[in-house]
């Protein structure tokens, strides 16, 4: 939460020209009803299990960009649905989240009626190990979220060219 997951998805989705989905948006537009009114009705189970519903119907997608929620990383059924994909963490400090969240009207059903700052911290510290199954990591603090994609897209479009440039050495060598 607050790390500029949205955001920073769809300055990626545009410059690689990939549809960008925020799964979040996609429960809410499959449901009829938003994120805070799954909590309330169904819990916290509720939206695990829908947010895996739409993890499992957007796999044999093609290319994207998707802004999967804390949770999802830490939950290896939905995580593990797309065993080759590209995972970023974009890691924040739970002081700088809890100031970024507080300047958005977003309701946050895991921090209502709590200190954000120490809720942030709890899901971090328990979370942890999942995020560190990331591909890369990036520190979103005190950085645009133009910056953060920059950073991202350099690091995969180099990565990206590398693989080009194996695949069409491998390509030479059995043409020989």
């Amino acid at each position: 939460m607050g790390s500029g997951k949205s955001t920073v998805g769809r300055l990626l989705a545009e410059r690689w020209r990939v549809p960008f989905i925020d799964l979040d948006d996609e429960i809410e537009r499959i449901s009829g009803l938003s994120i805070a009114e799954i909590f309330e009705l169904e819990g916290e189970s509720g939206f695990r299990a829908r947010e895996a519903e739409v993890t499992g119907a957007t796999v044999a997608s093609g290319p994207m960009v998707i802004a999967a929620g804390g949770g999802w990383m830490a939950r290896p059924e939905t995580r593990d649905a797309w065993p080759d994909a590209l995972r970023v963490w974009l890691s924040v400090s739970p002081r700088e989240a809890a100031r970024r969240l507080a300047m958005h009207d977003d309701p946050r059903p895991l921090l209502a009626n709590r200190l954000p700052e120490k809720v942030l911290q709890e899901l971090l510290d328990r979370r942890l190990p999942a995020y560190r199954l990331s591909t890369y990591t990036v520190d979103t603090s005190n950085r645009t979220a133009a910056q953060v994609a920059e950073e991202i897209a350099a690091v995969f479009d180099r990565a990206g060219a590398e693989v080009a440039d194996r695949r069409q050495d491998s390509e030479l060598s059995t043409e020989s």
